[in-house]
């Protein structure tokens, strides 16, 4: 009698352990869908990367590359006396345009500014700096970043400021040349990187 007072059916048995092992599945289920989804996800990510075109550019010239075509130096050896920033550079090209607009500058300093300001914001390929970089040798290539001013002068004293946003009418000789020196910067940084790129791409250009 004891016995058939405690026997349980089977049925509920398995009624009991059926949602038991059914929650078990579906937690397990939900943990290998995620899992596959999320796969897939990457798989598709890496396989729209692989169908999009590549910056030849970017592919042209590695990080470690730029950073082997620039030396950091020490910034004392970098100061600019006169220019601090662009907006001083836009002023002072601004004042010196005003001062000889109806007068021709008649100090040789008055000249040399003015002169240089012209190669600065308008480079002229019948200016005859340009014309003589086929005698341009053993150069430093210096970054003022302050100013966006990268400044090429050489041993025999021929000074070249530029804009880093502007082209300018150098050949490709010395264009190479700047290269092989080295770029020597303050600091390693976007607008160092982005001129040596140009610089780069200007000189493989005419191979290809």
């Amino acid at each position: 009698m004891r016995r058939v007072n405690t026997f349980v059916p089977m049925e509920s048995e398995f009624d009991k352990a059926i949602p038991k092992l059914a929650a078990g599945s579906s937690k397990r289920d939900a943990k290998e869908l995620d899992q596959e989804s999320s796969k897939r996800k990457k798989t598709g990510k890496s396989s729209e990367l692989a169908k999009e075109p590549r910056d030849k550019e970017a592919d042209e010239l590695s990080q470690e590359e730029l950073q082997q075509m620039m030396i950091i130096v020490l910034e004392q050896g970098m100061n600019v006396e006169a220019l601090q920033t662009k907006d001083d550079l836009v002023m002072l090209c601004s004042l010196v345009k005003e001062r000889f607009n109806s007068t021709e500058p008649t100090d040789d300093k008055e000249k040399e500014i003015w002169v240089e300001l012209k190669r600065l914001f308008e480079p002229d390929t019948d200016d005859e700096l340009w014309k003589l970089q086929k005698h341009i040798h053993d150069l430093t290539w210096k970054l003022y970043d302050s100013c966006g001013v990268h400044h090429v002068s050489t041993e025999k004293g021929i000074d070249i400021y530029m804009l880093v946003e502007k082209e300018y009418p150098l050949s490709r000789g010395t264009l190479t040349q700047m290269l092989v020196a080295k770029l020597l910067v303050e600091q390693d940084n976007e607008m160092s990187r982005e001129l040596l790129r140009k610089i780069f791409m200007q000189v493989e250009r005419p191979r290809r």
